[in-house]
């Protein structure tokens, strides 16, 4: 079942906001310095601006928006940077790193053929998106899904790519969500919904083999939906 978007509170968004914060202080050192910069640099600004400038006082309040904003952006960058190198190499990363991306309905796994060669499908208005990790048998069976679900999606464009770190891949692991927001936009997103109910229906081509589907940076894919529904 692909995986709808939904709306998040302020407490359950403020508690995985902190859950990114720790992920993403605990692996990389350079988070906590480049953060507070960013949160200082306006209040420095402004209090150069007060002093030497003769402005109004009032302009801390401003300072505090702009605070609040670089410090988003600054844990969001980091905590991406972070998740994409943890996700090298690992089985289900491109899942992982998929999961949870604005204007997207994601299903894990369509097709496989063990717990480490799989194809994962992606819905949105570029169309529908398969990708492959695994090496192996992964590019026949992409082919294979993309040749079961076209005679369900019409005229919407199936785009397919293999993931993984080698030469005869098409992705990198931490090129994957660049290369889907790149994607021309080709359907509206009532059609994309219309898609993904077919797809629904059509059910799962070769579905995984028993047993938990190994991801890639399970720790930090709460920590990375928090920064993609802030997007």
């Amino acid at each position: 079942m692909a995986k709808q978007q939904g709306k998040e509170t302020f407490g359950s968004r403020l508690k995985t906001i902190g859950m990114a914060f720790k992920f993403t202080a605990q692996r990389d050192k350079w988070f906590l310095p480049v953060e507070a910069a960013a949160i200082l640099l306006p209040f420095i600004a402004v209090t150069a601006l007060v002093i030497f400038g003769g402005f109004s006082l009032i302009w801390f309040a401003s300072a505090v928006f702009v605070a609040l904003l670089a410090a988003m952006i600054v844990l969001n960058m980091r905590t991406s940077k972070v998740v994409n190198r943890e996700a090298v190499g690992r089985p289900g990363a491109a899942f992982a790193l998929i999961d949870g991306m604005r204007g997207w309905h994601v299903t894990a796994g369509v097709a496989a053929v063990s717990e480490t060669q799989m194809v994962h499908r992606a819905v949105g208005k570029p169309g529908v998106v398969l990708l492959g990790e695994g090496g192996g048998k992964v590019r026949k069976l992409l082919g294979q899904e993309k040749k079961r679900i076209s005679r369900v999606v019409g005229s919407t464009p199936i785009y397919t790519f293999t993931v993984g770190e080698t030469q005869n891949d098409d992705l990198s692991v931490t090129n994957v969500r660049k290369r889907l927001s790149r994607l021309p936009r080709n359907v509206s997103a009532k059609d994309a919904n219309h898609v993904v109910k077919r797809l629904d229906a059509l059910g799962m081509g070769m579905g995984i083999p028993k047993g938990p589907m190994p991801t890639s940076a399970n720790q930090g894919r709460a920590a990375r939906r928090a920064m993609l529904r802030g997007r």
